[in-house]
């Protein structure tokens, strides 16, 4: 069975969730935020974990934002609407904002429209609070001159994905492209919380393919500990595959 191949449970989807920090000079750069106090059973370690690693939530300069889900933003604000990274600006897609401020957001194109309806108050509630420090880029705009970035659309209309290069190294966070390694080999399947989800199956086959070509090392928010691997090929190069890389160099 392919989930057994994977080292996958068989009868529950496991995703954790995995934050990106970039050390830029004097700047702190996350990728995301995580659940924060919407999930404290499960999630929500986000600022345990920067402690672990001696850096204190005010140091925190920059917070990019990949696309406007509640388990990526919705450790930006504590529980009682205070900022949790009160010196932070924050980057977020033009296309991503506008999507979730207008007046109808549209889900006609998702396979679960209840899911992503459900999330519009929680959205625009983090959205507002964070408007004066936030700034909109468009997709294919640089970023503190070593951070790419690129539509990845489908999962959300402004749904972006980050290609960070120091040196000749890189590595491209794909964010929610694949929850899991099933999807890599299986892309056509996508999830229910893909708000267009055909064109999210073809932009998933695109940029996956485009991986395997480069051989890019990636980064994926949903994917096994520690989410860092390479898309490879199998079955005689019919289908794609997830290759784990469980060392980090």
């Amino acid at each position: 069975m392919e989930l057994q191949r994977l080292s996958l449970s068989t009868k529950i989807y496991q995703a954790p969730i995995i934050i990106m920090l970039i050390k830029q000079q004097n700047r702190y750069i996350l990728i995301d935020t995580g659940e924060g106090h919407y999930d404290t059973d499960k999630a929500g370690n986000l600022m345990e974990s920067l402690l672990l690693a001696n850096i204190d939530c005010n140091k925190i300069t920059d917070i990019l934002i990949t696309h406007a889900h509640r388990d990526h933003i919705g450790g930006i604000l504590d529980a009682d609407g205070s900022p949790n990274y009160p010196n932070a600006t924050y980057y977020m897609a033009k296309p991503e904002f506008e999507f979730w401020m207008s007046d109808r957001p549209d889900f006609s194109k998702s396979e679960n429209p209840e899911i992503a309806q459900a999330s519009i108050d929680l959205i625009r509630k983090t959205l507002v609070a964070i408007e004066v420090k936030l700034q909109l880029f468009e997709p294919g705009d640089q970023l503190f001159s070593c951070i790419h970035t690129e539509s990845a659309a489908g999962h959300t209309p402004g749904h972006i994905i980050y290609t960070i290069k120091s040196d000749n190294r890189a590595i491209t966070n794909l964010v929610d492209l694949i929850h899991s390694p099933i999807l890599v080999s299986q892309p056509h399947w996508g999830t229910q919380w893909d708000i267009d989800f055909d064109r999210a199956v073809d932009t998933r086959i695109k940029i996956l393919d485009r991986c395997y070509q480069k051989q890019t090392l990636v980064l994926a928010s949903h994917m096994p500990w520690p989410g860092i691997g390479f898309i490879g090929r199998k079955n005689n190069g019919k289908e794609l595959e997830w290759i784990p890389k469980n060392s980090i160099n």
